[in-house]
């Protein structure tokens, strides 16, 4: 029961996300398969278990688990991967506009006197 309210929550954020046009509808999409996987496996555990076996787990749930941690292990490696390219996106436009400011130490410290 708790699954599906979480879900129900789940789906309602994410629509309320592709409203505001933050997610794509592909994004979406996705969020929704993810739900019905999970709350399929939820309600019909039996079917996942033949599964866990040809990869070598006891449960069904087990699999799901492992799954779902090498998931998140994924998207936190491709947020650092987009962090360092934007950090370095920055500071490539700092640079530049520092170059065509042509900012130098002096002329901040004539303006302060």
């Amino acid at each position: 029961m708790l699954l599906i309210i979480a879900s129900i929550l789940f789906l309602i954020f994410f629509y309320r996300r592709l409203r505001v046009k933050k997610i794509t509808p592909a994004s979406f999409g996705l969020c929704i398969l993810i739900c019905i996987i999970v709350n399929f496996f939820a309600f019909a555990p039996r079917f996942s278990d033949p599964l866990a076996g040809f990869f070598g787990f006891g449960r069904g749930l087990d699999l799901l688990l492992v799954l779902g941690y090498g998931i998140l292990v994924y998207a936190i490696f491709r947020l650092y991967v987009k962090i360092d390219e934007l950090n370095r996106n920055t500071t490539e436009l700092v640079r530049a506009l520092a170059i065509k400011d042509e900012i130098k130490l002096e002329d901040i410290d004539n303006e302060e006197e």
